[in-house]
């Protein structure tokens, strides 16, 4: 799976949804548990510019780039 392609061509977002009480990942789409209302500066892996992202998805972005950038 290219994660990052699949990231640049996500058309869907959970700011167009105001019945969601909760984030999706930008990448995946996998719901969180991460409170739509919650201050950026307090998440984990959210990523200004794009958007919340979880867990795996962090890792892919960021483990493929630092082995690309050594």
């Amino acid at each position: 799976m290219d994660i990052e392609n699949m990231c640049l061509e996500s058309a869907a977002d959970n700011r167009d949804n105001p019945d969601s009480l909760y984030e999706t990942c930008v990448c995946c789409h996998k719901r969180l548990k991460i409170p739509r209302n919650q201050e950026i500066e307090f998440r984990s892996f959210y990523i200004e510019g794009a958007g919340q992202l979880c867990y795996d998805c962090y890792q892919e972005l960021y483990r493929k780039n630092s082995v690309q950038t050594q």
